[in-house]
């Protein structure tokens, strides 16, 4: 740490012969100790002193005891003050601002706010700076690095897949800038940066269709769109004259904020939210500015005052929405995106390979039914009863009392809560339990204790606990089938299927139907329930309407072993039909089916498929994307004291911080003006953090290693005559993204290699060696899928679901979401495709941004959980199974080395060779003697032994690491 300290001093002090920088040096002290108290928030400024401003202080240099207060002893007197909780300047600092006021004080800009020049240079620009930067330090480049170690850093940068290709480097570095895949690695930053999710976040995080936005943003990279144009169509892609639907896409960046549809909450306050949040993002990604920190008062740092804020944000307090969430989003843009086609042809050729599987399962099961039949036809009595009543101890939440008769009656009686829930604990004698069936009873003409006499019942729960123990595990019930259903939306109460979702704003009601009738309702259960000797089973019934003042009065349970119709449809069920002899052959072959392993394999397989392709059909239709539109009436915007959304200040004009950067002249002040001072050449910030962003891409930290912060609390660019060559370069050619990243990775600098440490340079502040840092997840997962020839290459398209493990989704959202991981080709899409819920993320990302508000900055992790996912994650145990299966299709001796190919783009050493062997002959002599854990694994002896040491290659540090 010491080291560090030492080296962020020396890369900011200057030699004693050259003049003190005002920018560098003095500044920096200024805003870290005195700005602050002494900065341009007139709300928070002490004395009336300013040290922010150079008429201010001169002022305060004027009176003469500015050096006095920061060196005094005196706790009433130093600067700044113990309260601040800033430590007193040291003897080196004080120095400096000596030296300063002794060579006349000399004014000017903090770094980022001047405008970056072009400095001249000999040879490489990027290698000019960086030799002369280790030269100061008596330090030299590492050597290049080799051949596959820079085809692969490449390969992962620029398309953040493995390499594939063999050709010259510099041939190698166009093709990969050629790729489609380029496209999609670029992508995978932006959308980062603009908060892009497939839900809207909040509570109720309800599915959105913008994903065609994120599939122009990978045309567009893919393209070399130049970034003024690409900057230009998301700020106001909808004013252009003549715009294309492409054009108006894009301006999707700025609806991809998280949207509130929380009750109770003022959808104004929402709108302003929204509006906040755009400038705020706008902020990061473009200017590099904490402009968040305006949103209450004037920056106490940068030169951004509260009214410069409101200014920016009048050119988005106009757009036609009213702050709503969910499907009244508006504005909204019909969009039928091309991309969508490809993926249902390739659902419905899933279904087409699934449907004859189906069909040969249903065949096969037909000689096992005619037995099955028979039995049942022997075995059954003419008082067949499939319905077992429950008995057992009952209870309240609340206080109301109940009591069951020996027919399983239960009476509600007494207090009469509001709300209430029931509770019936019984212990089962059935083989198994397959579906419950509650009847709800009339009580004196009435179904409820209510007013009304009408009950509603929010959710009911099946559960399981160990006699003794507190310890309670729920039981996932599959259906819900009423003999009512009243029609109404999805949170009304009315539809039976309302109370499997834990959700107490829907539920069952027979509201409209007769109150003096009983009701009928039947849950079937996913898997069929066997309960151990000493469990007990508890049914509970959930009366947590917003209403109110509607528990059920009396009911009755009952429960079946039998599956399929008997469980799912009213009535008779198949064997009680049978029972009074009628043989209705469809239900009971369906009753026969449930319990047919093979079929249900096959079966579930098939609907899994159908389910897939009705989806992707949906997504290749019509489509709402969020857009930006400007209404017909334009709102006045103002200044929001203390940043509160209903406390109105002064009204303010469209207009940006002067500054940043002037107003161009004859340039209207609408959201096209607004891009075009953004990516105006005096804007002294956007080409500098673009290249600053696309630094950290390639390196793992920027020039600037505050990304989201290049004002006065940021840190300096380690090489800043560097990012100025590069930022003006960046504009003069056209905002040329992929001459950029060309001009950057055919440089010594970046193809040094990454194995020396330099004592003296610890994080590689001076470049004196390659970037070394862990691979994001996204980029492991898509790695194990190309290596293993599992990779769905296929561009665009709807979101997909990647495996992650059970019921993450349906215990964060109590059941109201089900995650059915994508089938066939459409599971190994790259991870940029899968589907992003905002209230969790795909769960196998342990390094991404959350995507609820901007970010820019890197994240790495090293929690042991990724390291756990990388050996039992199920996406990369198919990719150790399809790496098997490429070795065993080779001859045995080249099989070791062709995985070592496919995952690292090496040959093993002669050491590695002999662990990769040893262990598979372990493994091989393992599942040969124990080939039941290799038909665990649905594998033979062989693809098991082969597919867990392709498993270790692909948990090897060098796997997981960009070298």
């Amino acid at each position: 740490m010491t080291k560090y300290l030492i080296l962020l001093l020396s890369l900011t002090a200057s030699a004693a012969a050259e003049p003190v920088s005002f920018s560098r040096e003095v500044l920096p002290l200024l805003s870290d100790n005195c700005l602050s108290c002494h900065g341009q928030d007139a709300g928070h400024r002490k004395a009336d002193l300013r040290l922010d401003t150079q008429e201010g202080a001169r002022e305060v240099l004027k009176s003469g005891d500015f050096i006095d207060r920061i060196t005094t002893d005196d706790p009433e007197e130093v600067m700044p003050p113990p309260k601040s909780h800033k430590p007193k300047l040291k003897a080196e600092q004080v120095a400096l601002l000596k030296r300063w006021i002794a060579e006349g004080s000399v004014w000017g800009k903090h770094w980022s706010f001047e405008k970056p020049i072009k400095a001249k240079t000999e040879g490489h620009p990027v290698d000019f700076f960086v030799k002369a930067r280790l030269a100061k330090e008596g330090l030299k480049m590492s050597p290049k690095a080799p051949e596959h170690t820079l085809r692969r850093r490449l390969a992962f940068d620029l398309t953040g897949l493995p390499p594939s290709d063999k050709s010259d480097l510099s041939d190698y570095i166009d093709a990969l800038l050629s790729s489609p895949h380029y496209g999609e690695r670029m992508a995978m930053f932006w959308l980062d940066a603009a908060r892009y999710s497939d839900t809207d976040g909040f509570q109720s995080d309800a599915t959105r269709t913008n994903w065609p936005w994120r599939d122009y943003v990978v045309e567009s990279f893919h393209a070399n769109k130049p970034f003024d144009q690409f900057t230009l169509e998301q700020f106001a892609g909808d004013l252009l004259p003549n715009a294309t639907p492409e054009q108006k896409l894009a301006t999707c960046f700025h609806r991809n904020h998280m949207t509130n549809g929380e009750g109770g909450r003022d959808k104004e306050e929402s709108r302003i939210d929204y509006v906040i949040d755009r400038v705020n993002t706008m902020g990061t990604v473009w200017l590099g500015l904490t402009l968040g920190c305006t949103q209450c008062h004037t920056h106490k740092f940068d030169p951004i005052s509260h009214h410069d804020y409101y200014a920016l944000n009048a050119f988005f307090n106009s757009i036609d929405e009213d702050g709503a969430a969910g499907t009244n989003a508006k504005p909204y843009m019909p969009y039928q995106s091309p991309n969508a086609k490809r993926a249902v042809e390739e659902s419905q050729t899933l279904l087409d390979e699934r449907k004859p599987i189906e069909a040969k399962a249903r065949a096969d099961a037909e000689k096992p039914f005619a037995k099955w039949l028979e039995e049942q036809k022997q075995r059954i009595k003419p008082d067949h009863n499939a319905w077992q009543i429950v008995l057992g101890v009952v209870e309240s939440q609340e206080g109301s009392k109940l009591a069951q008769t020996k027919d399983g009656i239960v009476t509600a009686s007494g207090p009469n809560p509001k709300q209430d829930d029931y509770r019936l604990i019984s212990t089962i004698k059935l083989p198994r339990l397959t579906g419950l069936k509650l009847e709800v009873l009339p009580q004196n003409g009435v179904l409820s204790r209510g007013k009304t006499g009408e009950f509603i019942l929010t959710d009911i729960k099946v559960q399981v606990r160990r006699t003794g123990s507190s310890q309670i595990r729920d039981i996932l019930v599959k259906s819900a089938v009423a003999d009512t259903k009243v029609e109404g939306k999805a949170r009304e109460y009315g539809d039976v299927k309302g109370t499997l979702d834990d959700d107490p704003r829907n539920g069952w009601t027979t509201k409209g139907f007769p109150k003096d009738q009983p009701h009928t309702a039947l849950y079937g259960l996913a898997e069929p329930l066997v309960l151990e000797s000493d469990e007990e089973l508890i049914f509970e019934l959930r009366h947590r309407s917003t209403n109110g003042d509607a528990n059920i009065a009396k009911f009755r349970l009952s429960a079946t072993d039998q599956p399929g119709p008997a469980v799912r449809e009213l009535g008779p069920t198949p064997l009680e039909k049978l029972a009074k002899g009628q043989i209705d052959r469809e239900k009971l072959l369906a009753q026969f089916l449930e319990d047919y392993e093979p079929y249900q394999l096959a079966n579930a397989s098939l609907d899994r498929a159908n389910a897939q392709l009705k989806e992707v059909q949906a997504a290749a239709g019509k489509l709402n994307v969020m857009v930006l539109t400007e209404r017909k009436q334009p709102r006045d915007t103002h200044v929001l004291l203390r940043g509160v959304w209903d406390k109105k200040g002064d009204v303010v004009q469209r207009g940006a911080p002067a500054a940043i950067a002037p107003w161009p002249k004859g340039l209207a002040k609408d959201r096209i003006g607004l891009a075009k001072w953004i990516t105006s050449k005096e804007n002294p910030l956007t080409a500098r953090v673009f290249v600053n962003q696309v630094w950290q891409m390639l390196f793992g930290a920027g020039l600037v290693r505050t990304p989201d912060d290049f004002g006065l609390q940021g840190q300096r660019p380690t090489h800043p005559e560097l990012l100025d060559w590069l930022a003006v370069d960046f504009m003069d050619n056209g905002w040329d993204v992929k001459r950029l990243i060309k001009t950057i990775v055919t440089s010594e600098t970046y193809q040094q290699s990454s194995d020396r440490t330099d004592p003296s340079d610890p994080t590689n502040l001076l470049l004196s060696r390659g970037p070394r840092f862990r691979l994001p997840a996204w980029m492991i997962r898509d790695a194990a899928l190309a290596s293993s020839g599992l990779l769905n290459p296929a561009l665009g398209g709807p979101p997909v679901r990647p495996h992650q493990p059970e019921g993450v989704w349906e215990e964060i959202f109590m059941g109201r979401f089900t995650y059915e991981p994508s089938q066939g080709a459409a599971q190994y899409r790259r991870t940029l495709y899968a589907f992003w819920r905002r209230s969790i993320a795909p769960t196998f990302l342990f390094d991404s941004a959350q995507r609820r508000v901007c970010e820019v900055s890197m994240s790495r992790t090293n929690t042991p959980l990724q390291a756990l996912t990388l050996l039992n994650d199920q996406t990369v145990m198919e990719a150790s199974q399809g790496l098997a299966k490429r070795m065993l299709a080779a001859k045995a001796e080249d099989r070791l080395p062709m995985l070592y190919q496919a995952v690292l783009s090496r040959e093993p050493t002669a050491k590695e060779l002999s662990v990769l062997q040893r262990e598979l002959d372990r493994a091989l002599a393992h599942y040969r003697e124990h080939p039941e854990d290799a038909r665990k694994l649905k594998t033979s002896p062989e693809l098991a032994a082969h597919a867990l040491v392709a498993t270790l290659v692909l948990n090897l540090d060098e796997a997981i690491t960009h070298e």
